[in-house]
C-alpha cells in the first residue's frame, strides 16, 4: 500500500496530505499509530522509532489520532459520552485508583468541561456517544485527542460529511494546536481545506509522495495533476 514513502513533519506546522482516496492514506495513518504492521522502513517520533510497537506505546509517547471512521474507530458507540472521553486514560490516576476503580466524580467533571468547551450538543453526558450527530461525535473525538496534549496529531478526513459550523469549529481547533507547537498531519480529499490550513502540501499517489509544495506555490491545477499521477516532467 505504501511504496518508498518519505515524509518529514516539524513541530508547529500542518502538512496536508492530498490524494484520491485509496492511494495509501489509511494505511499510512494506521502504520504510524501502530494499527498496521510495517514491513520495512522506520517511523520516528521525536527521534524514537515507533514502527511495530504497541498502540499503547504510541499513545504514551504523545500521539493523537482522529481516525477516518468516526463511528467505528473514533468512539465506542454504546458507551456514554463521558466514558468515551477517557478511553485512552481510564488507567490514569486522575480518573482511577490503581487502574481498577473509576473516579466517577472526576470523569463527570471532565465530561462537563469538555462538552461545554467543544460545544457538543447533547442533553446529557450519560447518553451513548453513538446517539449523537456526526458533527457532535467528531467534537467528542476532537476533545478527547486535543485535551490529552499530544506532541503530534494525525487528523484523517476530519470534516467529511459535516455542516459548515462544525467544519469551521474543527479548523479553528487544528490551527490553535499548530500555534501551540503541535505538528499535524492532515489527511483530506478536500483541496480547499488542505490549501487553507496547511503550511506544506504533500501529494500521495499509489503509496508514494509525488511532490511536496509550499502552500503559496500550490494551486488546484498543480495538485490535481499530481494527484492523477502526472509529475512536473510529464
Amino acid at each position: 500500500a505504501l511504496n518508498g514513502l518519505n515524509l518529514c513533519i516539524h513541530s508547529g506546522e500542518i502538512v496536508g496530505l492530498a490524494g484520491v482516496s485509496g492511494n495509501g492514506q489509511r494505511e499510512l495513518a494506521e502504520a504510524i499509530n501502530g494499527l498496521r504492521r510495517v514491513e520495512s522502513g522506520t517511523i520516528e517520533l521525536f527521534g524514537q522509532e515507533i514502527q511495530n510497537t504497541s498502540v499503547h506505546s504510541v499513545i504514551e509517547r504523545g500521539m493523537g489520532y482522529i481516525p477516518e471512521e468516526r463511528n467505528i474507530e473514533g468512539i465506542v458507540p454504546p458507551f456514554s459520552i463521558k466514558e468515551n472521553y477517557i478511553l485512552k486514560d481510564s488507567d490514569n490516576e486522575v480518573y482511577s485508583k490503581k487502574g481498577l476503580f473509576i473516579n466517577a466524580k472526576q470523569v463527570q467533571k471532565n465530561a462537563e468541561k469538555l462538552v461545554k468547551e467543544f460545544d457538543v450538543r447533547t442533553s446529557s453526558i450519560e447518553l451513548s456517544a453513538g446517539s449523537l450527530s456526526g458533527g457532535n461525535i467528531q467534537k467528542v473525538i476532537l476533545a478527547r485527542e486535543m485535551t490529552r496534549n499530544p506532541k503530534f496529531l494525525i487528523s484523517v478526513y476530519p470534516t467529511r460529511g459535516l455542516d459548515l459550523g462544525a467544519i469551521e469549529f474543527i479548523h479553528k481547533k487544528l490551527l490553535e494546536k499548530r500555534r501551540n507547537g503541535v505538528g499535524i498531519l492532515l489527511i483530506s480529499e478536500e483541496l480547499d481545506e488542505i490549501m487553507s490550513l496547511s503550511d506544506k502540501i504533500a501529494v500521495i499517489y499509489k503509496g508514494r509522495i509525488q511532490k511536496i509544495l509550499r502552500r503559496e506555490e500550490a494551486t488546484r491545477a498543480k495538485l490535481g495533476m499530481l494527484m492523477a499521477g502526472v509529475n512536473d516532467e510529464q
